[in-house]
């Protein structure tokens, strides 16, 4: 399980409820399908930005989410 994945569960979110609170708090749309594979590890080079976007929506940091 990556930390991602773990994080989701600890906040009781869902990947879905990830991508709305990024896409209010940034104005930027992630898919489904790239925060599904961020999650699952099967992504797991992805751009900085997006890791920011991701910790700071779930009021994390970079470290614990990879």
């Amino acid at each position: 399980m990556t930390k991602l994945a773990e994080a989701l569960i600890k906040k009781k979110m869902s990947q879905r409820d990830l991508q709305r609170a990024i896409q209010n708090k940034f104005n930027v749309k992630i898919g489904d399908d790239r925060i599904s594979k961020m999650s699952s590890g099967r992504l797991s080079n992805y751009n900085i930005k997006t890791a920011l976007m991701i910790a700071e929506s779930l009021n994390l940091t970079l470290n614990d989410i990879i």
